[in-house]
């Protein structure tokens, strides 16, 4: 155990002072993938703040339920109790013919003309507050409704709910994608660098090999100079993302305030802060792996 533990610490001692050897190099190198990693802390940020956002505006979609002309007293009982036994149902309230008549005379320039109409022609209505903004789980309900007996048409105001889903669902994919992109750019980055370590010491590399340096031994300082660059560079990331940050607030602070809302960006809690800085030093442990074994394979096989 002694003995692994030296040559990982040597292994160690070695990448740092290969690091320090090349500052200019190395703190490039980290700002590059600093930067690339930002990019979608920065948009996951953002997604995580919204989403509480929309929630806290009074969006909930509404559904008006009218009955049919010849519904009876009963008929408004037993689709009145179906209403309230629907588990999508928030809120429910019943307005009478009579009063639906009033209010739009109440509404419209067309109060005179409705004065003189001999019967009334609205219908008994229940207008419907659900719980869920799913377009599905609407469209569900919606038919259940329309299928009750005494039930003439059912009106749903959620196309901005199905726009919502589709927009959120877009804003993820895209999240994901741009993760990705910019994950084999991290990796393609930190490849590259090793590679050229690798190369401009083909000479010292070989030697080794000759008195008898595995593979692994000839990776292991490489693997330690990834790992050293992923964490910097994760760390970068997480601070220039924070910074960031801080500054958008304080201009959406002075936007929002004229129109009595504030809304500001939240960034990662500490354990996701942590899983980037750990998942962008992977990457680079992953990039000098790849990199390493292959120009190692060069070596044996030759050009």
């Amino acid at each position: 155990m002694s003995v692994w533990l030296r040559l990982h610490r040597m292994a160690l001692a070695e990448a740092a002072r290969r690091i320090a050897a090349q500052p200019l190099a190395s703190a490039l190198a980290v700002a590059v993938i600093g930067l690339a990693v930002a990019l979608p802390v920065l948009a996951a940020a953002l997604v995580r703040s919204v989403a509480p956002a929309i929630a806290g505006f009074d969006t909930d979609p509404h559904v008006n339920v009218f009955l049919a002309l010849e519904a009876t007293d009963d008929d408004v009982r037993r689709i009145e109790a179906a209403l309230k036994a629907h588990p999508d149902v928030a809120t429910l309230r019943f307005v009478p013919r009579a009063r639906a008549l009033e209010e739009l005379k109440a509404t419209s320039h067309l109060a005179e003309l409705l004065a003189n109409l001999d019967r009334n022609p609205l219908p008994h209505a229940f207008s419907v507050r659900t719980k869920t903004s799913d377009a599905a789980r609407l469209n569900a309900a919606r038919s259940a409704w329309t299928a009750l007996p005494g039930v003439d048409q059912v009106s749903a105001e959620f196309e901005w709910a199905e726009r919502i889903t589709r927009w959120t669902g877009f804003a993820e994919r895209a999240l994901a994608g741009l993760a990705a992109v910019l994950g084999a750019a991290v990796l393609f980055i930190v490849g590259h660098l090793i590679r050229l370590q690798v190369l401009t010491r083909r000479d010292e590399i070989e030697v080794s090999q000759l008195i008898g340096a595995t593979a692994a031994d000839v990776r292991r300082p490489f693997l330690y100079h990834g790992l050293v660059q992923g964490l910097a560079a994760g760390a970068a990331a997480v601070g220039l993302a924070v910074l960031v940050v801080i500054w958008l607030n304080a201009e959406l602070r002075a936007l929002t305030s004229s129109y009595a809302y504030e809304f500001k960006i939240v960034f990662m809690d500490p354990p996701a802060i942590a899983l980037v800085i750990v998942a962008v030093a992977s990457l680079g442990i992953l990039g000098a792996w790849l990199s390493v074994s292959r120009e190692l394979r060069r070596f044996t096989t030759g050009p």
